[in-house]
């Protein structure tokens, strides 16, 4: 009598017993892809470049797990292995940018479960005009722009509060909380001030009223902060950023419960279709095999580099979670295994600022983070742009204020760079 052939989840269930047994370094090259059934013995997993998957019969089709690449497809399955492993999550989720991640899992928190409910009966789940159980969100002070505007622009449409508070202040946190609070959302650290938050401490505080703690990983990465080990319910990341490490295509993803995951991909993913192409997953993969190398690196040179800064007299502030003056550092030594590599630094004047980035040489001017190549952006400028300058102020945006993104160049170079930049204003 012949051997039951094992299922696709049974085989994916056991390979992830295995793949939490590893090491960090050994998840990042091995989880997800060894053993993988789909790669047919080559050591890297293959570009699945398929819109639809073919069987001989439909009870062939009915016991495989891929059917059609919107929803799942084997190279991207690889990465969402991965990442659900790295960061000790039940599962995971690609998808095509961190901003799609961000509203994907804030979608999916503030999703009533209608799909099964009669057309006659869903009118009962849309909320009266001034209804005082409209749902509610928190953010921090000064979050990243593209979020800001996503949860105070566009969901307040759909019938949606944020509340914005400074999440440093967890008494603030506490007080801002109520029974319609469906979700906090932090990074930590922040984009682009470097503030921390205390995540377990959000977390413990949102979960008093049955509400979920969502964080944005992408400063740290699971390499430096596992945020589901600290309460957070799902964790985000820009892939873009240090995963794939490499600059060269754009990622995002969703990872935790596995119902919570499934949920998003069945009904926002597969409904809305932000998909990470094959191409784009496969460049991830790729990167993401040195991220623990490279976050060290990271972390070395942003500290020296920090430390400079906080000592040259043209520099006015400098915010970098390794420092002990930074408000956050004892937060950071608990939560972070070490301190990633951006930094915030302000000059003295708009003036001072504005010819100090014209006249760096080695350091690239440009937005995003985590590349290989050290950039700087000016905020106010170059992020904070489309804001009024209302919005400016109740963020508490500098005017002065850098966000750089420390790079693998040698870090006497660019302490060497900005130093000369700094000389001439």
């Amino acid at each position: 009598m012949s051997e039951k052939k094992k299922t696709f989840q049974e085989i994916n269930k056991e390979n992830r017993i295995e793949w939490d047994k590893l090491k960090f370094d050994t998840q990042l090259i091995r989880a997800g892809e060894d053993p993988y059934p789909e790669t047919s013995h080559s050591i890297r997993t293959p570009i699945y470049a398929s819109k639809s998957y073919t069987y001989s019969s439909l009870s062939e089709l009915m016991r495989n797990h891929y059917h059609y690449s919107r929803t799942e497809n084997p190279t991207v399955y690889a990465l969402d292995n991965k990442l659900a492993t790295l960061h000790k999550g039940e599962s995971s989720i690609s998808v095509a940018s961190g901003m799609a991640a961000v509203h994907l899992a804030c979608s999916s928190v503030l999703q009533q479960r209608v799909e099964r409910i009669r057309p006659n009966k869903i009118k009962k789940l849309f909320l009266e005009p001034k209804s005082k159980e409209i749902p509610n969100g928190i953010i921090h002070t000064n979050q990243y722009v593209d979020i800001y505007r996503l949860l105070t622009k566009l969901y307040p449409q759909m019938g949606f509060e944020c509340k914005i508070v400074n999440m440093c202040d967890l008494s603030e946190v506490k007080k801002i909380v109520d029974e319609n609070t469906r979700f906090i959302f932090l990074e930590s650290p922040t984009n682009p001030s470097i503030d921390l938050i205390d995540i377990e401490a959000c977390a413990n505080i949102i979960h008093e009223v049955n509400g979920k703690c969502i964080v944005d990983n992408t400063f740290a990465s699971p390499a430096l902060q596992c945020p589901l080990e600290l309460g957070a319910d799902l964790v985000v990341e820009s892939l873009t950023k240090y995963i794939n490490g490499h600059g060269d295509c754009l990622g995002g993803a969703i990872i935790g419960p596995k119902n919570e995951i499934q949920n998003i991909r069945l009904f926002w993913h597969e409904m809305q279709g932000p998909v990470l192409s094959p191409f784009n997953a496969w460049l991830i993969l790729r990167g993401i095999k040195t991220l623990n190398l490279r976050m060290a690196r990271h972390s070395s040179n942003a500290m020296k580099l920090a430390q400079f800064l906080e000592k040259h007299p043209k520099v006015v502030k400098v915010a970098y979670p390794g420092l002990k003056s930074h408000p956050g550092h004892e937060i950071a030594k608990k939560q972070m295994k070490d301190f990633s590599g951006m930094i915030g630094f302000e000059l003295e004047t708009v003036e001072a600022s504005n010819k100090f980035i014209e006249l760096l040489k080695l350091i690239k001017v440009g937005v995003s983070l985590g590349d290989l190549t050290s950039l700087i952006e000016y905020t106010s400028i170059m992020t904070g742009l489309e804001l009024a300058p209302w919005e400016r102020k109740a963020m508490k945006t500098s005017n002065t204020h850098f966000r750089f993104s420390v790079g693998l160049e040698d870090p006497d170079d660019l302490r060497d760079d900005l130093d000369q930049a700094l000389e001439q204003i």
